[in-house]
């Protein structure tokens, strides 16, 4: 609120557009903007009062300077600062102010002059927020894994922020914490909400609540999706060479081990004629690999033959060659 010089004499700055500071010989109390007391005369202005230059009190006979302040004083007013000589108007510290100027045009000036505009404000209590959404991302979990839980206020919260309680109906499943704060002047908070393997889905409810506002969002929990079905990962023989009439051993390996009741995989022979196998073989129950037996004619011809084995739409071939003695 004090002026100083280059706010006055800087032709580039047109306005000062603030209120200047004032002292009064006594005051009586204080209001706001003032913060303490410096006084309790009877009949005297509150620290934190103000005054405003009557808006038709003429200033045109005073230099543009002077007239600046004069403006100021008109549309800003004064704030009762401080205990001190009457109506005296402070500047900051500057040894290019020119007293002989500036005296004769305050001192020209009377409390007569002045209007009592503002007694004091005392601002009210911000309304209080309330809890306008709360949200939770991803919005389905694997249990064992995390989401996001957001609140948003209806506005910004207050100087020491706002505490908003949060609650699980299960919080075997969906765990979180007891409350989140959402910081001064933010309106949003995030919190991490912990799950729990499931053996079945569960549907939790997660509650938020704020001066008498409460908002829920659910979360689904779910248990693990079954691992994909084995497949054929390779086929093997042994030897991959025989004498026609002699035979080889294949060899099924899966990807995986065969779930309960096993896994039956289908063989085949591009030459039946020449090598012949099972129709199908049946891996065991949590084994991931069997072998059978690939037979060749005694009358087969020299050259080759194709092998496979087949199970949940993979299909793996080996080469058995057969040749004379």
């Amino acid at each position: 609120m004090t002026m100083c010089y280059d706010q006055v004499y800087d032709p580039s700055v047109t306005e000062i557009q603030h209120a200047l500071r004032v002292t009064v010989r006594a005051t009586n109390g204080h209001v706001y903007p003032a913060s303490h007391s410096a006084g309790s005369t009877s009949g005297a202005p509150p620290m934190g009062a103000r005054l405003r230059l009557k808006a038709g009190k003429d200033i045109s006979g005073f230099t543009p300077e002077v007239q600046k302040i004069f403006r100021a004083m008109k549309r800003y007013g004064l704030i009762v600062a401080d205990n001190d000589s009457d109506m005296y108007i402070g500047g900051t510290f500057d040894t290019r102010w020119n007293n002989d100027v500036l005296y004769p045009a305050f001192a020209s000036l009377t409390a007569s002059d002045f209007e009592v505009v503002q007694r004091g404000w005392t601002p009210g209590q911000p309304s209080a927020v309330s809890l306008a959404a709360l949200g939770v991302s991803p919005s389905s979990v694997v249990g064992g894994g995390l989401s996001t839980g957001t609140v948003t206020l209806s506005g910004a919260a207050s100087m020491g922020g706002a505490l908003v309680t949060v609650s699980s109906a299960n919080a075997a499943v969906a765990s979180v914490p007891a409350s989140v704060s959402v910081g001064a002047g933010s309106s949003s908070a995030s919190f991490t909400i912990t799950t729990s393997a499931v053996t079945a889905t569960q549907v939790v409810g997660i509650t938020a609540s704020l001066n008498g506002t409460s908002k829920m969002a659910v979360l689904t929990v779910t248990p693990p999706p079954p691992p994909p079905p084995p497949t054929v990962a390779s086929l093997g023989l042994n030897p991959s060479t025989v004498v026609r009439g002699a035979s080889s051993t294949g060899t099924v390996t899966l990807s995986a081990p065969a779930p309960n009741g096993g896994l039956v995989v289908t063989l085949g022979s591009s030459k039946p004629s020449q090598a012949t196998v099972p129709v199908n073989v049946s891996v065991p129950a949590g084994q991931s690999t069997t072998t059978f037996t690939v037979s060749t004619a005694p009358t087969a011809f020299k050259g080759t033959v194709s092998i496979s084995a087949s199970a949940n739409d993979t299909t793996k071939t080996a080469t058995l060659t057969t040749k004379r003695r």
